[in-house]
């Protein structure tokens, strides 16, 4: 009788568990939100005293090619200091986990290559299930690197799920960035293939930085450069003697962000 190759019995194992972490999944919208398979874990700041909710902003992480626990993006979730009535919520994508032991469930392909379809499935019926629950249109997507990723391909893959968006250091062209490293092509979503069917209403600024040798300026530059000439309002900064991780920054990211909140009010 032929054994079942390890990889595939792996795969099972993790198809299973996922089924078993699903259904306790507690989908209060404030520590947790049912994807479509999985369960993924948010960390939500919202001012009790606060009036009506008027907006929401969802961060989303890097790689975090380390394989350690994502930290700097629920940091600047926490600290920025946005309007009282716009609630923030940090998100983590499938497979990762943060420093205060939350954890979503999925699998993040070793942290390579893993812009799928299915995962970005997965953040994208998320944010559409919190902006459900909180009855919420003015929304603001924040991505970093990879989570920058997930944005851009959000943005043109589902029409409307956001009205701005804010891309750090921003792989824009997936293509282009491995070969800017000599490196492996990957499969992943790229979201220079999706900016035509962005909706022109959608506001977008990308900020990398001037030192940034991960995501060179030029990936973001050209990609907004691709939506202006659609006519979008779409802008690229770039940020002086900043490095790759140094965008997940309060002071950069406080003004465009707020930006964005106002252009969509």
């Amino acid at each position: 009788m032929n054994k079942l190759p390890l990889q595939f019995i792996f795969l099972l194992l993790i198809f299973f568990s996922q089924i078993s972490f699903a259904d306790k999944c507690q989908d209060d919208k404030l520590t947790q939100v049912k994807g479509i398979d999985n369960c993924l874990a948010i960390t939500t700041f919202r001012d009790p005293l606060a009036p009506t909710p008027s907006a929401l902003v969802v961060f989303i992480h890097g790689d975090q090619s380390d394989l350690k626990a994502v930290t700097s993006m629920p940091r600047l979730a926490k600290n920025i200091q946005l309007p009282s009535d716009v609630i923030k919520v940090f998100i983590l994508r499938p497979g990762y986990f943060d420093a205060e032991g939350n954890e979503s469930t999925g699998y993040n392909y070793g942290r390579r290559d893993s812009y799928t379809s299915g995962n970005v499935d997965e953040i994208t019926a998320a944010i559409q299930s919190l902006k459900q629950y909180y009855g919420l249109k003015n929304t603001v997507l924040v991505g970093h690197s990879g989570g920058a990723a997930f944005v851009g391909v959000m943005i043109g893959r589902t029409p409307g799920i956001a009205n701005g968006a804010l891309l750090l250091s921003c792989p824009c062209d997936i293509s282009r960035w491995r070969s800017d490293h000599q490196a492996q092509p990957w499969g992943s979503l790229s979201p220079i293939n999706f900016h035509k069917t962005i909706p022109l209403t959608t506001k977008v600024i990308a900020i990398t930085g001037d030192s940034d040798n991960n995501t060179r300026e030029h990936l973001a530059k050209e990609y907004i450069a691709a939506l202006t000439s659609r006519g979008m309002n779409a802008r690229y900064i770039s940020a002086i003697n900043t490095a790759h991780n140094d965008t997940v920054n309060v002071e950069l990211v406080t003004e465009p962000i707020k930006t964005l909140l106002q252009a969509n009010d």
